[in-house]
């Protein structure tokens, strides 16, 4: 059905603004949903002789990967932790099994690091285009400042291999799957369970506003990981943004359109409010089975039902108060009437 409240002339007005930022996403049924990552803060790389990378940025460090492992040094201000972190984590070291899974940038694999006998998942991201290597600093530069912390995927290392350009990050392997895995098999999550994943989800999201002063920007169920034990983790940090302080500002317009709020979707500032709308559109989505928008007249008619429509809501017949409460405080349209993190967790199903 399209979308009734738009007048054509302005939907196609729309469509051919924001037709050169759109690119295809497999997330919604190969509904073009993803823009392209603008910023560089990666100023250079080269590969040494002896098949080592350096990536140098003014913003992130040093950080040095090759087949052994990688060595990660702080070069400015603007990192809080300004020592040097090193992983050892060689691809001799590792058994791979195969593919489970790929995204836009990256494919990943389930392995064995030998070493300790432990179940890994490598991203493999190519080191040779200019947005993937900032999608990798992003990736490292957050999960090793972070590599045990609650309700964030477990970083275990990095290494490069020479022959095949690519840079394998490895990961806490989460047995459960994604989110939208979950709901895709079991078509909707009973609010006691999501309030239980959630929990740590908001530990993780916390830690990203409160502490790495970081937007996630791109929280949806495809990122959100789970594992049999039924704890769910953050994952996919390569669009993150740094802000200097809590009062700081984004101006840029990445992520998935699909779970964008309406302030990023107007290309006004915004900061971690906007990833307070996504995770409520995500817990939505996974309680009642149903994206609450509809996504099949493209990513223009979307972004209108988004800036126009009433915010969604769960049926008050079907839900307990606390969580159609819950619900309501995340989306508001108004960015500034969402809560904080910590404001959720004192007041929500969890």
């Amino acid at each position: 059905r399209a979308y009734e409240g738009a007048p054509m002339a302005g939907l196609e007005e729309l469509k051919k603004k924001l037709q050169p930022l759109l690119f295809d996403d497999s997330d919604k049924g190969g509904v073009s949903t993803r823009v392209p990552f603008p910023e560089d803060t990666c100023d250079s790389y080269v590969v040494s002789d002896g098949g080592t990378i350096n990536l140098l940025s003014r913003s992130f460090g040093e950080y040095n990967i090759n087949e052994h492992g990688f060595h990660k040094r702080s070069t400015g201000p603007e990192e809080p932790d300004t020592g040097e972190k090193a992983y050892r984590c060689a691809s001799e070291d590792m058994h791979i099994f195969g593919p489970i899974g790929s995204g836009a940038s990256s494919v990943v694999q389930r392995a064995i690091f030998i070493p300790v006998h432990r179940i890994l998942a490598l991203k493999k991201i190519n080191i040779f285009e200019k947005e993937k290597r900032q999608q990798i600093l992003n990736e490292m530069r957050t999960l090793c400042e972070a590599s045990c912390y609650p309700g964030l995927v477990e970083f275990q290392g990095a290494f490069y291999m020479p022959d095949s350009g690519q840079i394998s990050i490895a990961l806490e392997y989460m047995d459960g799957g994604s989110l939208a895995d979950v709901i895709r098999v079991k078509k909707s999550i009973s609010e006691p369970v999501l309030a239980h994943m959630l929990l740590k989800v908001l530990l993780g999201l916390k830690y990203l506003h409160e502490v790495r002063h970081l937007v996630h920007r791109d929280l949806k169920p495809a990122n959100i990981l789970v594992n049999l034990k039924g704890e769910a983790k953050i994952t996919d940090f390569g669009v993150s943004a740094g802000l200097d302080n809590t009062m700081a500002m984004c101006a840029t317009f990445v992520g998935t359109v699909t779970y964008m709020s309406p302030e990023r979707i107007r290309n006004e500032n915004y900061s971690y409010a906007a990833d307070i709308w996504s995770l409520g559109l995500t817990i939505l989505e996974c309680a009642t089975g149903k994206f609450p928008y509809n996504v099949n007249e493209g990513p223009a008619n979307l972004m209108l039902q988004i800036l126009d429509d009433p915010s969604p809501a769960p049926p008050e017949d079907a839900y307990t108060p606390e969580f159609c409460s819950f619900i309501k405080d995340c989306l508001w349209k108004d960015a500034d009437a969402r809560p904080t993190c910590e404001q959720v967790k004192k007041t929500c199903i969890c």
